[in-house]
């Protein structure tokens, strides 16, 4: 018997080939930002307890904690190698995948909620090292 969460293989190939158009209708970004932003919003509602509508200013926090967790010191790098530059860049994403039907937002989201969150490359920065464990 498989288990209940995992998604079965049409699931897997309906999220491939939204990924795909999505990517094919904003190049900008690499096919990882946006599966990495469909990760980050899963993460995010765990550490925040509760699936609920998250705002953008809960995903930009829990994206960058994602990322410094998965890649350390080389956060920013492997962010700006995908695209992702901004916090606007992440409400970019998010909207394509809402087109996509990857994500759902509700009537009072907007790109704007992005817009200036924070300093993404210095936020990196600073969250790896609060989290190195080698600095005094």
């Amino acid at each position: 018997m498989s288990d209940p969460k995992e998604p079965s293989l049409e699931d897997l190939l309906k999220r491939h080939l939204a990924l795909r158009a999505a990517v094919a209708k904003d190049p900008r970004y690499k096919a990882d930002a946006y599966a990495f932003v469909c990760e980050g919003v899963e993460y995010t509602c765990s550490k925040l307890g509760e699936r609920r509508d998250i705002s953008g200013r809960e995903l930009v926090e829990g994206l960058c904690d994602l990322a410094v967790e998965r890649f350390g010191f080389l956060a920013p790098r492997v962010l700006r190698h995908w695209g992702v530059r901004a916090t606007e860049d992440f409400g970019e994403i998010v909207f394509t995948l809402v087109e996509y039907g990857l994500l759902g937002k509700s009537a009072r989201d907007s790109k704007a909620d992005f817009a200036g969150v924070l300093d993404l490359q210095k936020a990196l920065r600073e969250r790896y090292r609060m989290d190195d464990p080698t600095e005094e």
